[in-house]
C-alpha cells in the first residue's frame, strides 16, 4: 500500500471520529408533510421535450458559426514526427487545420476524483493537444475547422499523422497492480477482525473470480460544445453534468477570470456519468474558437464517443465467504482489481463488500492497473454496480452450498450498524423493501432445485439480488426571485440530465412556499447563477433541497424586513414565529399577508435572495445508503442459449419518494441499464492495437424494446430523519444487483453459472 493510500485511510478515519461530534442538522418539517411532495405529477418540461421546443447542445446556432471535427491517433502509445495537413487545408470550405503545432497553449488542470482535483471537472490532466505525445488510440491529434459539418468531415480524412509508436500497456494484468490512494472516496483498502480465521473456522465456504467488460454509456444525445469569443469573454454551451466545474475549468485552461466564463447546459439527453467529466474535445472546442476568431461547434460521432470519452472500466473480482451452518457470515474477502491512467482514477468496485452484510472479519482491496487507454469514467453505479454483480453472485453460490433460500440468508446478514465503520445509519429499510418485493413477485414458491420449472423447450428461473449505493448531500446554491404577481422563479446552475429534477423541486418548492406549482419556475443550466457542485452522484434531489430551503429562509427575513414599523401583523415577527402557506406569509392563528401584499405594500416589483445547501451533519457522521432488492425471471432456450428476462419486480428504500411517477422511470430505466449490463453490453477493446472493434449501435448491444419486461418499481417511502425533505438519491440504486439477480435466475433455470459478464449464448451453450 502506498503512503498516499495509506494516509488518505488514516485521514478517512480520523474525520469519521471527528464526525461523530458533529449535531445533527435541522430536522426538516416537510420530510413527514403531506402536499405537493409525494404526488403523482407529470414532469413540468414533458410537453416541451416531446414537442421539440427544448433544444440540445448540438441543436444550437450562431452567426458565424462553423463546424469541428477531431482527428484521432492510430496508435496508443508513441509520438507524432510529422503531420501533414496542407491538403486538408486547402480543402473545400476548411477555415483551419489546428494542430499540436499551433493549437493555443492550454493550461493543465488537474483531473476530477482524483487527489489533486475532488471537484475538478477534467477527465484528465493530459495536455492534448499542446503535446506530440500520443497517450490512447483515438487521442486528438488534429481539428479540422470548416464552414460545414461534412466539409470538416471530409478534411480530416485528409489530414496525415507519422508516427513513433512505443510500448503501450493495454492489458488488465495483476502483475501490475497497485494501491490507489482512495476509490472514489472510499478506501481502497479495509481491513475489520480477522477474516484469515473467519475463512478456516467458517462451516460453508466459496470462492470465486467474476468479471465485467469495459462498456460505454450511449446517451441517446452525443458529446457535443459550442465555444463562442467575445473578446476575452467565452461562452460555451455543452453537454455536460457539470456547468460551474466546466467553467471553472476553462477558466484555468485559458488564464481567464471565472466572471469572464460562462457554461450553458439546460438540458443534456442522457448522461449516466459519461458528462459527469469534460473529456479533451471541450477544450478543444474553445481554442478552435479563439483560433478560427468565430463560433465553432464539435460534435463527436458515435464511433468517437467510443474513442474520445471514457466507459466504464474492467471489472476482476476474487470474493471469498465463510459462513456457518446457519448461514451468518464468518468472513468476507474482496480483490477486486480495474484499470485506470496516469491521474489515477479509480471505481470502488469493493464497496457493496464492505457496506451490505453484517459480518466480523472484512478485507476488501481495490487495486488498479494503469493503462495507455483513455481515461475510464463514471458509469451508473460507477464501481458499486460490478462490484454488486460479484458479491450478489458469491452470496447466491453461498445460499446453494447451504441449501438455503437466498432470501432468508440476506436477512440473515442484515447489519443494525455500518459493518465496517460501525457508525449508525440514518436509515436503512431493506427488510420492508426484501418483503414487499418477495410478496409482489411471488418468490416463496420459486422450486428449491435448478431446472425445475420448463415451457416446452424454455427452462425458466427465479433469481433475486440486493442493492446498496452511497448516498451523498453535495453542494449547491440557488437563486430565488418572488416577482410582484406572486411567481417564483428559481434558477440553479445545475441542469436537467432527464432525471425529473425540475419536476421534483418544483414540487418541493411548491409546497415549502405555499404556492401552486404552476406559480414555480425552476430554471437551470446556467454556470452563472451560483455555485453548485452536483455532477452525478444521485445528489441531486437533496443537494439542491438544502439549497431552496435555505432560499426560503432567506426569502422570509426579508419579507419580514418589508413589514418592520407597519401596521401588519407581521411586522416585528420573527422567522421562526411564521410560516409560508396560501401564497404568503401567516402566524399560526392565520394572520399574516400574501406574497403579492407585502411587495405591494412596501412598493416593490420583486425581491431577490441566495440558498446554500447545508453542511450535511448528520450524514457525515452516520452510514447513509440507499438500497433495493431485485427479483426477476428468466427464460432459457435450451436449444439456442438465448436468455430472455420476462418479468421484474424491484422494491427499493430511498427514503421520502419525492416525484413518484419520475421515481419509477429512473429505477426502470437504471433496472434496463442492468439487464443491457448482464446480457448483451461489451466493449470489445483489442489489446493488441489499442483499438475499439465495435464502435457503433449496429455492434455495441443496448437493450431495446423487445428485450425490456414487465417492470413493477416498488418503494418503501419511509423517510430517512436525517435529510432534506426525508429523501435520498435514487437514479443509480435501479442498476446495481441487476446483473447478478439474472445470472442467479439463469443458474436456478440451467444449472450453469456463469461469472464472466455478459451472459451470452456461446457460454450457455
Amino acid at each position: 500500500m502506498s503512503l498516499t493510500s495509506r494516509g488518505f485511510g488514516l485521514g478517512l478515519r480520523a474525520v469519521g471520529k471527528v464526525a461523530r461530534l458533529l449535531p445533527d442538522g435541522r430536522h426538516d418539517p416537510l420530510s413527514t408533510e403531506k402536499g405537493e411532495i409525494g404526488r403523482m405529477v407529470d414532469r413540468v418540461d414533458g410537453r416541451a421535450k416531446v414537442t421539440g421546443a427544448i433544444r440540445y447542445t448540438a441543436e444550437h446556432d450562431l452567426p458565424g458559426l462553423a463546424h469541428a471535427v477531431a482527428v484521432g491517433s492510430t496508435i496508443p502509445k508513441g509520438r507524432i514526427i510529422a503531420i501533414d495537413s496542407s491538403r486538408a487545408a486547402t480543402a473545400p470550405g476548411v477555415v483551419l487545420v489546428m494542430t499540436h503545432q499551433n493549437a493555443p497553449r492550454m493550461k493543465p488542470t488537474a483531473a476530477y476524483a482524483t487527489v489533486k482535483g475532488m471537484v475538478a471537472a477534467a477527465a484528465m490532466s493530459l495536455p492534448i493537444l499542446n503535446t506530440d505525445e500520443i497517450f490512447w488510440n483515438g487521442q486528438p491529434v488534429a481539428v479540422v475547422v470548416a464552414e460545414a459539418r461534412e466539409q470538416a468531415e471530409h478534411a480530416a480524412r485528409l489530414v496525415d499523422v507519422r508516427y513513433a509508436p512505443e510500448p503501450a500497456v493495454l492489458s488488465m494484468t495483476p502483475e501490475a497492480a497497485f494501491t490507489p490512494a482512495h476509490a472514489v472516496l472510499e478506501e481502497a483498502r479495509t481491513l475489520v477482525g480477522d477474516p484469515r480465521a473467519g475463512l478456516a473456522n467458517a462451516r460453508v465456504k466459496v470462492e470465486h473470480v467474476y468479471t465485467t467488460p469495459l462498456e460505454h454509456h450511449n446517451a441517446m444525445e452525443p458529446h457535443a460544445t459550442l465555444a463562442h469569443w467575445d473578446g476575452d469573454d467565452l461562452t460555451v454551451y455543452d453537454a455536460t453534468q457539470y456547468p460551474y466545474g466546466v467553467k471553472e475549468m476553462l477558466a484555468k485552461k485559458f488564464g481567464l477570470p471565472k466572471g469572464r466564463v460562462r457554461v450553458l447546459a439546460p438540458y443534456i439527453g442522457g448522461g449516466f456519468g459519461g458528462k459527469t467529466t469534460a473529456w479533451p474535445h471541450v477544450s478543444l472546442a474553445v481554442a478552435a474558437a479563439k483560433l478560427a476568431g468565430r463560433p465553432v461547434k464539435l460534435v463527436l460521432s458515435r464511433a468517437q464517443t467510443f474513442h474520445m470519452t471514457g466507459g466504464r472500466a474492467p471489472t476482476r473480482s476474487r470474493i471469498a465467504l465463510g459462513a456457518d451452518a446457519q448461514g451468518r457470515l464468518t468472513a468476507i474477502t474482496h480483490d477486486a482489481l480495474s484499470t485506470c491512467t496516469t491521474d489515477e482514477f479509480a471505481e470502488a468496485a469493493i464497496a457493496a463488500s464492505r457496506h451490505l452484510y453484517a459480518c466480523p472479519n472484512i478485507r476488501a482491496h481495490q487495486r488498479v492497473v494503469r493503462v495507455d487507454r483513455i481515461q475510464n469514467a463514471f458509469f451508473r453505479g460507477p464501481g458499486v454496480a460490478p462490484g454488486s454483480f460479484a458479491m450478489e453472485s458469491a452470496m447466491d453460490e453461498l445460499a446453494w452450498r447451504l441449501a438455503m433460500d437466498p432470501l432468508d440468508l440476506r436477512l440473515r446478514n442484515e447489519p443494525d450498524r455500518d459493518p465496517v465503520s460501525g457508525n449508525r445509519f440514518t436509515s436503512r429499510h431493506l427488510r420492508e423493501a426484501y418483503a414487499i418485493g418477495a410478496e409482489a413477485f411471488g418468490w416463496r414458491a420459486r422450486p428449491p432445485a435448478t431446472r425445475a420449472m420448463r415451457d416446452g423447450h424454455h427452462l425458466i428461473g427465479y433469481g433475486m439480488a440486493a442493492a446498496i449505493n452511497p448516498d451523498a448531500i453535495l453542494v449547491a446554491a440557488v437563486r430565488l426571485r418572488l416577482a410582484a404577481d406572486g411567481t417564483i422563479t428559481i434558477h440553479s446552475s445545475t441542469n436537467e440530465l432527464g432525471a425529473g429534477t425540475s419536476t421534483a423541486q418544483t414540487q418541493h418548492a411548491a409546497q415549502r412556499l405555499g404556492l401552486p406549482m404552476d406559480k414555480i419556475h425552476f430554471l437551470h443550466g446556467d454556470s452563472n447563477v451560483a455555485k453548485t457542485r452536483i455532477p452525478g452522484a444521485s445528489a441531486a434531489t437533496t443537494t439542491i433541497a438544502s439549497a431552496i430551503w435555505s432560499a426560503r429562509d432567506n426569502l422570509v427575513r426579508e419579507l419580514l424586513a418589508l413589514t418592520k414599523g407597519t401596521g401588519s401583523p407581521l411586522a416585528g415577527r420573527g422567522p421562526e414565529e411564521v410560516e409560508t402557506r396560501d401564497e404568503g406569509v401567516f402566524l399560526p392563528d392565520g394572520r399574516g399577508m400574501t406574497y403579492q401584499r407585502i411587495l405591494a405594500d412596501a412598493g416593490r416589483e420583486s425581491l431577490e435572495v441566495t440558498g446554500s445547501s447545508a453542511l450535511p451533519y448528520q450524514t457525515i457522521k452516520r452510514a447513509t445508503n440507499t438500497y433495493g432488492a431485485h427479483f426477476c425471471e428468466v427464460r432459457v432456450d435450451e436449444d439456442t442459449g438465448e436468455v430472455r428476462v420476462v418479468r421484474w419486480v424491484g422494491a427499493f428504500d430511498g427514503g421520502r419518494v419525492v416525484s413518484p411517477k419520475q421515481a419509477t422511470s429512473q429505477m426502470a430505466g437504471g433496472i434496463i441499464m442492468g439487464i443491457g449490463m448482464a446480457l448483451t453490453e461489451e466493449t470489445l477493446f483489442d489489446e493488441g492495437t489499442g483499438r475499439i472493434a465495435n464502435p457503433s449501435l449496429a455492434e455495441y448491444h443496448v437493450p431495446t424494446h423487445a428485450d425490456v419486461p414487465d417492470i413493477d418499481v416498488r418503494f418503501v417511502d419511509r423517510p430517512d430523519p436525517q435529510t432534506p425533505l426525508g429523501a435520498k438519491g435514487i437514479g443509480e440504486l435501479g442498476i446495481v444487483g441487476a446483473a447478478a439477480a439474472i445470472a442467479n435466475a439463469v443458474y436456478h433455470a440451467t444449472g450453469k453459472r456463469l461469472r464472466d459478464l455478459p451472459i451470452t449464448p456461446d457460454k450457455l451453450m
